[in-house]
């Protein structure tokens, strides 16, 4: 019998591995391109996909979860991680001494955050 909480848990590994792949597709083509730019570009999307991936596996623990309410609160919880999250990553980022590359290291972040939007339109009902 179909559950509706393990579809929506293989959609979920299903964008996360499309973000993944993505970022890696972002970091290879910044690796051929400016071998110095390499850890901007790593950064930047590893602050997207670390946050999104703790988001992603704490709601799919709420799959089953039919209460609205207790849902939406978990939902913003786990939102409010994720930002927190991301945060602390460009803090530690950005108060350390490397020089960075803001344009590579937040197109890899956009990546990545634009990404989300648009892999589960790829997924419909798969």
């Amino acid at each position: 019998m179909f559950s509706p909480a393990k579809g929506i848990n293989k959609q979920i590994w299903k964008a996360l591995k499309i973000q993944f792949i993505l970022g890696g597709f972002y970091f290879l083509g910044i690796a051929f391109w400016d071998n110095a730019l390499v850890l901007s570009a790593l950064v930047g999307c590893m602050a997207a996909l670390v946050p999104n991936t703790y988001f992603y596996i704490r709601m799919g623990k709420q799959a089953e979860n039919n209460d609205a309410q207790q849902w939406l609160s978990y939902a913003y919880r786990s939102e409010f991680g994720k930002w927190l999250m991301t945060g602390m990553i460009f803090l530690l980022a950005f108060t350390s001494n490397h020089s960075w590359d803001p344009i590579v290291l937040f197109a890899g972040y956009v990546l990545i955050q634009i990404s989300s939007g648009f892999v589960p339109f790829i997924f419909k009902g798969n």
